[in-house]
């Protein structure tokens, strides 16, 4: 071959556009949070910033909501696909829609933070002193939805109760301005948000659900059956980096509220770094979650909270475990091990 001929065909190779591998398409993944954007919801946001769910292949948008009540409505109808919310409001919807029942793939909180507060001169020390008093409550939170079951389990007339709706974000405003006399939420959202407007920290009581012997677990992660159907692969995905981004924020928490901040431009920081730290310490860090890694649940307990719940509520016939929770989706030991 002439030296022409070659560096012709050197010249006309060259000459060709070099083939671009396309990046594999990320599946869109639609979650509802369980609360407007506060340190309860940081470690999503976390994981977003160190690049973890485009790692794992999927675009994930979040969206604020009224609490777990709106969350298990979004994923259950499947307009959304995942979500954050309380077992037991996710439970009380798959016994009354089994075609439409999502599951929890991901349990977070291991000690229910669902409970009635209120100040100390209103003398509530127990479940008989909620009868007959005027308490505030969101329709679409998880501590309303429940009460219900709260109520058969401790033996008070749930009707006897003289009921103050509003926005979720307006609930502490009803105590601070007397409206109410006892409001329902997380313990949570209702200190920071009593203390935040004035409350002193030691006037503040609270009245646990899980106190009155319900086993509840607390806020997991669940997914739609539409997607656990038609996508699996993508729940298994989104879950992994979601535990990788919980596990980062329990080792850090001024970083994850750092993360969320960037979010959202009239986020308080510290007060979300300190409300984080208020779930991990009372509600993801357990003698349970310790011993189990994040993530599962415990047969024994997820059965008792399927029969006593499905009780209450009057679900035949009562939910199982399997109708709950599936394990299927949890991401190896080493993202669910407590880092502390």
């Amino acid at each position: 071959m002439s030296t022409i001929t070659r560096r012709s065909i050197v010249a006309a190779s060259l000459a060709i556009p070099a083939v671009v591998r396309a990046q594999p398409a990320l599946t869109d993944i639609k979650f509802s949070l369980a609360a407007p954007l506060d340190g309860s919801n940081a470690a999503f946001f976390l994981a977003e910033e160190r690049g973890w769910f485009r790692e794992a292949g999927v675009r994930v948008q979040f969206d604020p909501s009224g609490g777990s009540g709106e969350a298990v409505t979004r994923v259950g109808s499947g307009t959304y696909d995942m979500g954050i919310a309380d077992l037991g409001v996710l439970l009380d919807f798959n016994g009354k829609n089994p075609a439409a029942a999502a599951r929890c793939v991901y349990m977070l909180y291991y000690r229910s933070p669902l409970c009635a507060a209120s100040f100390a001169r209103a003398n509530i020390n127990s479940a008989a002193d909620l009868v007959g008093k005027r308490i505030g409550a969101a329709l679409t939170d998880g501590a309303y939805r429940l009460f219900p079951a709260y109520a058969a389990r401790t033996g008070i007339d749930a009707s006897t109760i003289r009921w103050q709706y509003g926005d979720l974000r307006l609930r502490e405003a009803m105590l601070l301005r007397g409206d109410a006399e006892a409001i329902l939420g997380f313990d949570s959202t209702m200190f920071f948000g009593l203390t935040r407007n004035g409350a002193r920290a030691a006037d503040i009581k609270f009245l646990y659900f899980a106190d009155a012997g319900m086993p509840l677990y607390g806020n997991g992660l669940i997914a739609s059956k539409r997607l656990l159907e038609s996508n699996p692969d993508a729940v298994r995905r989104f879950t992994a980096a979601a535990a990788r981004g919980w596990q980062a924020a329990i080792a850090d928490p001024a970083a994850a509220a750092a993360a969320l901040g960037k979010r959202e431009a009239l986020i308080e920081v510290p007060l979300e770094t300190e409300r984080l730290r208020w779930l991990i310490n009372n509600q993801l860090v357990t003698d349970e979650s310790r011993a189990d890694g994040l993530g599962g649940v415990r047969p024994d307990r997820i059965a008792e909270m399927c029969a006593t719940v499905s009780a209450a509520f009057g679900l035949a016939p009562p939910v199982t475990p399997a109708g709950l929770f599936d394990a299927a989706f949890l991401p190896d030991a080493a993202i669910r091990r407590v880092p502390v």
